[in-house]
């Protein structure tokens, strides 16, 4: 197993390889979605988590990609590069779909041909422009969904990547080896969530048939550069069928057989296996895995003599039989399939070789029953150039090229068997006993901060006697758990009870961080139907233990400097800058006196900041907070909190002392924190909650200075903020630091106005003092004078009368 640290050499040459720096990108936290290897997995850094630390950073690798994909011109002159048309290496016909995007795809025989409308309108063959290719054949392709669509394809052992509307082939880098297969795991119900993004960037190139000590190639940026891997050695020599990202298990796994002619899948990164054995009954490159989109952990493992199909990620793979006919499997003897294709709702159709169609649902067992549908008619005749896939209404398509021999366009004849026509002719499916079925989650995806649940509703109304009810699946339930209650909820129309199924998820409190990140997937669907209720879909949602990306904090503007007229917001507005003095500030933010050497003036950010905070300076001060999930307010914040001012400022004390805080360990403060050279990203998100300790933590370092300050806030603690003789404008940056409080990265800025500061004195105080003694003595003396001569004046007056 490969060490950590030569995973981090690994990680960081992938960050190099695209432009970014892993020594300038998000903080610890905002990597959470990078896997670790230990545990069987392989590391994937999240290029493209949005981080709360550095706004513009959300979308580097995106404007990256977008840079290659669309701005890069070839550097080899346009008369030496090379137009070749494309076609498929193999004899039949495949289709490639777009998971995210059922209109995307490829048809690819003797030439490959790419659509946007689901074959609705004809197209001209792709064809690659450059100086690399010559041949053209094309071994295998896939669709990555990032910052748009393109499309990796592996032609003449090279890898390409391309934007189907752009004439522009980028070659991937770090492929040091001919390879044949491309694979990658598509995250389609978010495009803003890290994880997603983590996943539909993560990319796999092998050759199906190698040995174990050939490499293998991964890209955690969606194809532009690859690292090599080696699948870890098993007991005996074995052979690579393939390597697939297992989205719900977020590791690796390799489908390798020995030389006994048996195959297993197991992770790639240790020689512990996922599944048992099974014999291998036609050649290794003949072994195809499907991993049915949605993300419900369904694995299919087909070749033409077998069909094996597992409910729980290849931990036990099972034999698909057909209906009704006891004991017989798919293919039966004497056939073997030609064709197998999937749905995201749970369907899969088999055509084998002797003209046998099977359709069937994907459950906690497949099983399959044979269609009427003649496949020897001229409409729905299968052939070499011929492939088979499901529309959006579930219906199953055959579509076959028409060659248009004038201007070498092909479009695309559909025949369309109508399943749900089939399934009511057919005795042994049962009439749907389900006249409603759905919930108000189907497709949604949810994140479940701390504390937190996700709760989801399904209407259920059966007929009398129905034998199917609904039935509550999860894919991590080492990480999550749910409940479920059923009640009547009313009578339909019909007179038929409805039913309401409410089910609430929670999280299991002693699951690690690591099994919390993964995408899970939570199914509700009718247990035992087979292949009945075929309108009905099982009802699925996605459940994140982590960070919304629309949570937020926002600090409580009670009372504005504009509000009480001491600003305007005009003002503000129209350039407004204001003057730091030297003395009040420390470039490098450790409250060092004289430590600046200019005044520095600042341009204030209305924008950004809005009307400052109104605060007077004699009056110990604390911020509030709001916590909101996009435009939806949750709750005002209650947890641990530090400030600092982002330009230095440090004229400002803490009310509390450690003694006076009851700390019973030495608390932390910003300078022991930035001492330490957590400055990562920059020295303002250097104190957070992942490295935050609580003074009141018995573990914690001795308390050794009673007497330091405190500064760490909470609303509901007695620890303020207290201004010093000062009058004008704090910039402060809050972060959340309470690790139990969510598991987002809680920041944000806003802007404070002090007032009511007296004038700074001119003169020392001992100096004034002695000063305005001494004009207070003179005018005692004057006055003493005065009245002397006054009563002398008096009494001469009084001597002459006498």
């Amino acid at each position: 197993m490969a060490t950590m640290a030569t995973l981090s050499t690994l990680a960081y040459t992938v960050f190099s390889a695209t432009g970014i720096s892993g020594k300038t990108g998000c903080s610890a936290n905002c990597f959470r979605s990078t896997m670790l290897l230990s545990c069987a997995t392989v590391i994937l850094l999240s290029t493209s988590l949005l981080c709360p630390v550095m706004a513009d950073s959300s979308h580097s690798v995106q404007w990256l990609l977008s840079d290659k994909l669309t701005q890069l011109k070839p550097e080899i002159p346009v008369q030496q590069m090379n137009r070749v048309n494309l076609k498929y290496y193999l004899e039949e016909a495949v289709l490639v779909w777009n998971p995210c995007n059922i209109q995307e795809a490829l048809w690819m025989w003797n030439s490959v041909h790419y659509t946007d409308t689901l074959f609705e309108d004809a197209s001209y063959p792709l064809v690659y422009r450059g100086p690399y290719i010559y041949d053209g054949y094309v071994s295998s392709a896939t669709f990555i969904n990032a910052f748009t669509t393109y499309i990796a394809i592996v032609i003449d052992g090279q890898v390409f990547l391309h934007i189907p509307s752009s004439d522009i082939w980028i070659q991937s880098k770090g492929v040091t080896a001919s390879v044949r297969q491309v694979s990658s795991q598509q995250c389609c119900f978010s495009r803003v969530d890290a994880d997603c993004k983590m996943l539909n960037n993560m990319v796999i190139l092998y050759n199906a048939g190698m040995s174990e000590d050939q490499p293998a190639f991964y890209s955690t940026n969606g194809g532009l550069h690859f690292i090599p891997f080696f699948v870890q050695r098993s007991e005996t020599k074995g052979y690579i069928g393939g390597v697939y990202m297992m989205a719900v298990l977020y590791k690796l796994v390799a489908l390798v057989a020995d030389i006994e002619n048996k195959f297993h899948l197991h992770f790639v990164f240790s020689s512990i296996p996922l599944s048992e054995t099974y014999p291998l009954l036609d050649p290794l490159t003949q072994l195809e895995m499907i991993q049915p989109p949605g993300m419900r952990g369904h694995v299919i493992i087909w070749s033409p003599h077998m069909l094996l199909y597992s409910p729980n990620n290849g931990i036990v793979l099972l034999p698909v039989h057909e209906i009704g006919q006891d004991q017989s499997i798919i293919p039966p003897p004497g056939d073997s399939i030609r064709a197998v294709t999937t749905a995201k709702n749970g369907i899969i159709a088999v055509i084998t070789h002797n003209r046998g169609l099977y359709y069937g649902r994907l459950d906690l067992e497949a099983n399959v029953i044979k269609l009427s549908t003649n496949l020897n008619n001229p409409n729905f005749q299968v052939t070499q150039d011929t492939v088979v896939f499901f529309d959006v209404y579930g219906d199953l398509v055959i579509l076959k090229p028409l060659y248009n021999a004038v201007d070498f366009k092909v479009s695309f004849q559909k025949s369309v068997v109508s399943l749900q026509q089939e399934l009511t002719q057919t005795p042994t499916v049962l009439p749907c006993p389900v006249e409603q079925f759905y919930g108000n989650f189907n497709g949604k995806l949810y994140y479940i901060d701390i504390g937190a649940s996700a709760h989801l509703t399904i209407v259920y109304v059966p007929t009398p006697h129905c034998p199917f009810f609904p039935v509550v699946t999860l894919t991590n339930s080492e990480a999550l758990y749910t409940e479920q209650i059923i009640v009547e909820d009313g009578v339909t129309p019909e007179g038929y009870k409805k039913f309401k199924m409410e089910i609430w998820i929670h999280q299991v409190l002693a699951a690690t961080e690591f099994l919390k990140n993964f995408i899970s997937t939570v199914t509700v669907d009718l247990m035992e139907r087979g292949v009945s209720c075929n309108q009905l879909n099982p009802q699925e949602a996605h459940i994140i233990a982590g960070c919304p990306v629309t949570k937020h904090i926002r600090v409580m503007r009670n009372v504005t400097a504009c509000s009480r007229g001491v600003l305007t917001e005009k003002q503000l507005r129209d350039n407004f800058t204001y003057t730091i003095p030297k003395e009040v500030y420390d470039p490098e933010y450790l409250s060092r006196p004289n430590a600046a050497t200019e005044d520095r003036t600042v341009r204030y950010d209305y924008i950004s900041y809005l009307c400052p905070v109104l605060v007077y300076h004699d009056m110990p001060w604390v911020p509030s907070f709001e916590l909101w999930d996009g435009d939806k307010f949750v709750e005002v914040v209650g947890a641990d909190f530090v400030m600092l001012e982002i330009h230095g400022m440090h004229n400002y004390k803490y009310l509390q002392t450690a003694k006076k805080a009851k700390c019973v360990s030495q608390p932390q403060d910003w300078i022991s924190i930035l001492n330490k050279g957590q400055h990562y990203p920059s020295t303002l998100y250097a104190w957070n909650k992942d490295n935050y300790a609580s003074c009141k933590d018995y573990n914690g370092p001795p308390l050794t200075d009673p007497d330091a300050e405190y500064q760490v806030l909470n609303k509901e603690s007695k620890n303020r903020i207290v201004f010093s003789n000062y009058n004008g404008f704090y910039i402060f940056q809050a972060t959340i630091v309470d690790p139990t409080y969510s598991y987002c990265f809680l920041v944000t800025r806003f802007s404070v106005f002090v007032y009511g500061a007296f004038p700074p004195r001119i003169l020392p105080s001992g100096v004034l003092t002695a000063f305005f003694i001494a004009i207070f003595t003179a005018l005692l003396a004057i006055g003493y004078f005065v009245r002397r001569n006054v009563k002398r004046k008096f009494h001469l007056l009084d001597i002459n009368k006498s």
